[in-house]
């Protein structure tokens, strides 16, 4: 029986999941959107598809899971647990297992610890299971672990990442603070109620991932301003120069036991030459190096989004994290013929 999928979120990055989501024989029973402009629309008509699903989107997600009794919901709405969990609890209250591209989710423990164990209460409470994924999941985490698992050892792991801003929406462009001033942007920056670096998430799940002890944790930010007009896909408008076109995040944690961990990450509004990277060097007995070249980013973070689905459905009930995961694999067939059972 192919498994139950609702859409929470109808923007970019659903758009392409939904599309992967039917190749992959998932059947789609419900849509959310918090837009009206979408409310009460096709899913198929919304997201390109050229033929109706006959699946309405709707903005009440309690009516929607009460009515269809998905087994999973596919969450790309937001990036920060503040933001997400209102998503997040309102599937683990209906027992709904839920995968989510928000990025702070991926490794929530430290950053949010007290949202994070309220959702994993209720989740357990219910039998559901909620899991952050997304293009850090192999490329920022897993990929990296297995690297880290080649060498005898440690003194050192260094990222660096980039990802272009416009793939991902308005909302993701507002989090970037892009068309802000620099002034703006450091108001911002020094206020109370700055998020977390999405690079202090992964090093916590590498951390975790090989059961060392953080020591420390330091985190510093600065613009990534326009050279020249640039124009944002995202907000559909020009960024002039010397406005921000996004920023660069440098995590470092160093643990009691000696490895230090470093990741550099900027997400910003590309010009036409740039394109992502993903580079990391381990330090120590052998220095090590890997170099995925440019990654299609906004695919990648689809297509994980769609492969951990039978992962979650399998895993233990409460928040789970991918590092406690199997190793993400390519899905050849349709999705329901992984599940355990």
């Amino acid at each position: 029986m192919s498994i139950k999928a609702v859409v929470y979120g109808v923007g970019a990055m659903n758009t392409i999941a939904t599309r992967m989501l039917l190749e992959k024989g998932v059947t789609i029973v419900g849509a959310i959107s918090r837009s009206e402009s979408k409310v009460g629309k096709d899913l198929g008509e919304l997201t390109g598809l050229g033929r109706r699903l006959d699946v309405q989107v709707s903005n009440d997600p309690h009516e929607v899971f009460e009515r269809t009794r998905p087994d999973i919901a596919v969450i790309a709405v937001n990036s920060y647990m503040a933001d997400a969990v209102e998503q997040l609890r309102t599937c683990a209250e209906h027992g709904v297992n839920a995968v989510t591209l928000s990025e702070e989710a991926l490794h929530p423990w430290a950053t949010s610890p007290e949202i994070t164990r309220e959702l994993d209460e209720i989740a357990k409470g219910t039998g559901a299971t909620l899991t952050g994924t997304g293009h850090q999941d192999t490329y920022w985490v897993n990929i990296v672990a297995m690297m880290m698992g080649t060498a005898h050892r440690i003194d050192s792991v260094v990222g660096h990442a980039s990802w272009n801003v416009d793939d991902y929406g308005p909302e993701v462009a507002g989090d970037q603070q892009v068309g802000k001033t620099v002034e703006e942007f450091h108001a911002w920056l020094d206020g109370a109620t700055r998020p977390p670096s999405f690079g202090r998430n992964v090093l916590d799940a590498l951390v975790a991932d090989v059961g060392l002890t953080v020591k420390s944790v330091t985190t510093t930010t600065r613009p990534d301003v326009a050279q020249q007009t640039m124009f944002s896909k995202a907000l559909q408008r020009e960024i002039p120069a010397g406005q921000v076109i996004g920023f660069t995040d440098v995590d470092e944690i160093l643990t009691a036991e000696g490895p230090a961990f470093n990741f550099e990450m900027s997400g910003r509004v590309y010009g036409p030459d740039d394109g992502d990277i993903n580079e990391w060097e381990i330090k120590g007995e052998p220095d090590l190096v890997l170099s995925n070249g440019t990654v299609p980013t906004q695919v990648t973070t689809c297509t994980q989004l769609v492969n951990r689905i039978p992962d979650v459905i399998s895993a233990p009930a409460g928040f789970v994290t991918v590092e406690t995961l199997p190793r993400l694999r390519y899905r050849a067939f349709p999705l329901h013929t992984y599940l355990k059972g």
